[in-house]
């Protein structure tokens, strides 16, 4: 996909610890086998007839993204890219703007709406690198929400970089921070893994596809706003702002 936190006075966040080797290959064994096993489970269910309402909010069956909140103005509402439509199956939906404030900072926010196919969702990490980008790191972080589920929203940040040609002959860099999370039908999660578990749980036991939707929201060029940390104030302060009018409804998990 194309053109993404408990904000505290560090935002950036310590690096953990490296794990112990054999602590790290039992992660990932589970993790491995948690996906495999959704996998397994959704493809052996292809004929599930029912479709869960999404979790986003829809005006008209179209995807809704506001046009103005706050100090934020939005520009030219955008969908799937002709590239995007080509590849990603015919019932998904995507709604984009690019939204700037009074101060002149662009923020870019993005929904993906999958429809019967789950297929239309994926991570931003598979795509990312695609687009030039290299992820520095990514870890789940806390926004606060007064409208979110116990007041917090979790989102997965990534910190990526990208190379550039200058004018003069060298290559510059530009830095980004991305997030995102997926809502479902009274659910958020920041996790991939989370998201294909309760997308198996739903088409084995209750016979419905989850339709799920991936919101992302990026600044592409920290350097131009000054640093990370005021980066991150603005997305912050944005999540709060928009959050109230993507969701249908209260997640209740």
């Amino acid at each position: 996909m194309n053109e993404l936190l408990g904000f505290s006075t560090q935002i950036m966040a310590e690096q953990p610890q490296t794990p112990a080797r054999g602590s790290g290959v039992m992660q990932i064994g589970l993790l491995v086998a948690i996906l495999g096993i959704g996998v397994l489970l959704t493809a052996l269910t292809s004929d599930v007839s029912k479709v869960s309402e999404p979790g986003v909010k829809l005006v008209n069956g179209q995807l809704f993204l506001v046009d103005k909140v706050a100090d934020w103005t939005g520009g030219e509402l955008q969908g799937l890219s002709d590239q995007e439509k080509k590849i990603l199956p015919a019932d998904t939906e995507g709604a984009r703007r690019l939204f700037t404030d009074k101060e002149g900072h662009e923020v870019f926010c993005s929904i993906v709406l999958a429809g019967r196919d789950v297929t239309s969702i994926h991570r931003p990490e598979l795509c990312l690198p695609g687009q030039g980008w290299t992820i520095q790191n990514e870890q789940v972080q806390q926004v606060p929400v007064a409208t979110a589920h116990g007041g917090i929203l979790d989102v997965m940040r990534i910190n990526a970089t990208r190379s550039i040609p200058l004018a003069n002959g060298e290559t510059g860099r530009y830095r980004a921070i991305f997030v995102y999370w997926f809502v479902g039908k009274n659910r958020t999660t920041p996790y991939h893994w989370q998201r294909i578990f309760w997308t198996s749980l739903d088409r084995v036991f209750y016979n419905t596809n989850h339709r799920w939707a991936y919101i992302l929201i990026s600044m592409p060029n920290i350097d131009a706003v000054g640093s990370v940390e005021e980066t991150m104030k603005i997305i912050s302060g944005f999540v709060q702002d928009i959050y109230p009018t993507l969701i249908a409804r209260q997640p209740t998990h």
